[in-house]
């Protein structure tokens, strides 16, 4: 009876009362047969039509020495403290953690999160939505705020992925002028009157890719433009704890009377990227809307993750860990700088200007960085040529491309060492 019921529910058999179990007349393996499929689907190639949304992504590639900015060294991460957390926020009550939670985010995680911003970034008064890392807060806040067709301006050089977002709720992206010190504020204020932008997204403290801290009176007269025309600022801040040189400067949302500032930020960089927990720290009424479209999306986090690392922010293990990556990064960053000195010191033509703070360096190649990374890539080495972070694209006037940003926070100063001098090689091949 088992097995015939069986048959019954794959639709082989049709069972009638009283009368037993019988073949079916349509049997499964016809069951997804077109009677008269067209050629294409013949071949297996439905003519999908997308409406939106970028292109597929390239492989990853799996190089023994990867120069990758934003990737911070999972093997410094302690893991066994961590996982006494993990077994606390279980262990506690699950009730609490395992179900549906706020979309905003589990509450004594961003009761931690309120403290820990106001004393070390200055914010205040701000609503917090925990997110999907910051990739979401740029999204969902594009989604929430941006039309189709609407003008939004980003810096020249700068962060694709965000670029991306803004393009996937319509936006038409606007260039700004980057240089030593970020953003030009002052040529943002002109393409402010000529294009009626609806928001300008900025990287202030540690401008990506270039990784330049904007100063404090640039900084004032951006927000001054952007408050005198009506344009909101979307602050990514993406690496805040990794600053050496002294204290980072606020951030820009840390002075907003006018709460015209939206502020992300994430714990890829200082945690680990698979947790994916971001954060928008947001004027209130974007902060209730925020939540609700995050509601019919992602819904919210993983409570389990949130509840774990609000423990351990409150245990003080969270800051002791900020501590010791900071110290090893500054370690690093001065490594490489080495490494590239004696590069230099062979009479390859390198410039560069030591970076403040954040993961990575920005080089003056002196030559064509496109061909470096092709000699590089050879020698198992990768590198991403300033042509990668253009919003021109490549024949399009993006200007010559000389740079490579060289992160640095994922390898171990012996790493560094070999791996510059390789890059080195392909340097001498490339010129």
């Amino acid at each position: 009876m088992t097995a015939l019921g069986e048959l019954v529910a794959e639709g082989w058999l049709t069972a009638r009362e009283r009368q037993g179990y019988l073949v079916s007349d349509t049997l499964p393996s016809t069951f997804f047969t077109a009677a008269a499929p067209p050629a294409a689907a013949r071949a297996g190639a439905f003519p999908w039509a997308f409406a939106r949304g970028p292109e597929p992504l390239p492989p990853d590639e799996a190089l023994p020495y990867a120069f990758l900015g934003g990737t911070p060294d999972l093997r410094l991460f302690p893991t066994a403290e961590f996982r006494g957390f993990l077994h606390a926020a279980l262990k506690a009550r699950p009730e609490k953690i395992l179900g549906y939670g706020p979309p905003a985010g589990h509450e004594p995680l961003r009761a931690e999160l309120r403290t820990y911003l106001r004393r070390m970034r200055a914010l205040q008064d701000r609503d917090l939505v925990v997110t999907h890392g910051s990739q979401e807060a740029l999204y969902l806040l594009a989604q929430l705020l941006v039309a189709p067709g609407d003008k939004v301006g980003v810096e020249a050089r700068g962060y694709r992925p965000a670029w991306e977002a803004l393009r996937a709720a319509g936006a038409e992206l606007v260039a700004l002028p980057v240089d030593a010190d970020g953003l030009d504020a002052d040529a943002a204020a002109r393409a402010m009157g000529r294009h009626k932008l609806k928001l300008v997204y900025t990287t202030p403290l540690h401008q990506y890719p270039t990784t330049a801290t904007m100063p404090v009176g640039r900084r004032t007269r951006l927000y001054d433009a952007c408050l005198r025309h009506g344009v909101a600022i979307l602050e990514d801040d993406y690496d805040h704890e990794f600053h050496y040189r002294c204290q980072p400067l606020p951030p820009l949302a840390a002075s907003d009377p006018a709460g015209l500032v939206l502020y992300v930020s994430t714990f890829s960089k200082v945690l680990f990227p698979g947790t994916r927990l971001g954060f928008a720290a947001l004027p209130p009424p974007v902060a209730a809307r925020l939540a609700a479209l995050k509601r019919v999306t992602t819904r919210q986090n993983d409570g389990i993750a949130q509840d774990a690392v609000a423990r351990w922010m409150r245990d003080g293990g969270f800051e002791r860990h900020l501590r010791r990556m900071r110290r090893a990064y500054e370690e690093r960053r001065d490594a490489l700088v080495a490494a590239l000195e004696r590069l230099r010191g062979r009479g390859l033509p390198l410039a560069w200007r030591v970076p403040d703070g954040g993961m990575a360096l920005w080089l003056d190649s002196g030559g064509d960085a496109g061909r470096i990374r092709l000699e590089a890539r050879a020698r198992g080495v990768l590198v991403l040529p300033e042509s990668a972070f253009r919003l021109a694209e490549r024949g399009s006037g993006g200007g010559p491309n000389r740079h490579l940003r060289l992160g640095f926070a994922n390898q171990t100063p012996r790493e560094l060492e070999l791996g510059v001098k390789r890059l080195g090689e392909a340097m001498e091949a490339a010129r």
